[in-house]
């Protein structure tokens, strides 16, 4: 079955306030970097999903996944993890994924790991967001 929705694409910088808009309304707590690749699925003008690539010296962490609304339960974050395949094995890719979430990140080839298992700066980073009440698993991206 071929997916009716385009490919990802690495957002362009002309791009970024429109990025920057899309996760001001459906993800805030998203909060795109200019300096880390954000990959979008667009049709025409229209963002339909982005995931932004928090880079590390030795990994890089796939932080801000989010889908617009009406798009979702369509199978889009599954095609767009599926478009970045080459990009998160450039590099070895950790996610902290939302309890509710670790279902659909398993099948998208990250598997659960300890938080000590984590490199040591997103050890911290983790630890921190649990401690904030986050209910969050550590994940690393296993290519297929």
């Amino acid at each position: 079955m071929t997916c009716p929705f385009p490919n990802a694409e690495l957002v362009p910088a002309l791009w970024f306030p429109l990025v920057k808009k899309f996760y001001q309304a459906y993800y805030p707590s998203g909060r795109p970097n200019k300096a880390d690749p954000i990959w979008a699925i667009k049709q025409k003008d229209i963002i339909l999903a982005a995931v932004r690539l928090k880079q590390f010296n030795d990994c890089q962490l796939l932080t801000a996944m989010v889908t617009h609304p009406n798009y979702r339960n369509q199978g889009l974050g599954h095609h767009l993890i599926n478009n970045l395949q080459a990009i998160l094995n450039q590099k070895a890719c950790y996610c902290f994924a939302l309890n509710h979430l670790t279902d659909f990140y398993i099948s998208n080839h990250f598997q659960p790991i300890l938080p000590e298992q984590l490199p040591y700066e997103l050890e911290k980073r983790f630890r921190s967001y649990q401690s904030q009440g986050r209910k969050i698993i550590s994940m690393h991206y296993i290519a297929p």
